[in-house]
């Protein structure tokens, strides 16, 4: 297994693939198999090794934390459904699946690759401006793919 080193601290058990496959369906994408291995024997998990470093826009290293979103609102989660509208800031083809301490998202990115997005870490309280003007939340990009992005946690 992928995340054969990580260690589990909690998670809301196994969910029926069917639901993240819904999800999918409604979102127009396809989740990285890794991804949906993982959250369908361990729905919101929370690994113990849940940090991980990011070059940020001045090319400081820093440090984040992760918490996986959940499918099937169990009681005590963060269901995935919640974090998917960001309002007229958030970016179109970004996909939120975790959150890290300070509430700033992390997700996938399908803005240049439907079939193998980029990990990206989205400020909830800094902005930039688009490319017509448009104030939209920051975003820095974490890793190439969602397996590179599990060899980072630490």
């Amino acid at each position: 297994m992928l995340y054969q080193n990580l260690n589990i601290m909690y998670d809301f058990g196994p969910i029926d693939i069917k639901v993240i496959e819904s999800f999918e369906q409604h979102n127009k994408i396809n989740f990285p198999l890794n991804y949906k291995k993982l959250i369908a024997c361990h729905n919101g998990v929370q690994f113990m090794e849940n940090s991980f470093e990011y070059t940020d826009s001045n090319n400081k290293v820093e440090e984040s934390s992760i918490a996986f979103c959940c499918f099937g609102k169990p009681i005590g989660g963060d269901d995935i459904e919640n974090f998917q509208d960001q309002d007229i800031y958030g970016h179109d083809r970004i996909v939120v699946f975790g959150l890290n301490g300070g509430g700033d998202y992390i997700g996938f990115d399908y803005r240049s690759n439907v079939n193998r997005p980029k990990i990206v870490l989205m400020y909830h309280n800094q902005y930039i401006k688009d490319q017509h003007g448009q104030p939209k939340l920051k975003l820095l990009e974490v890793s190439d793919s969602f397996d590179i992005f599990l060899s980072l946690l630490r």
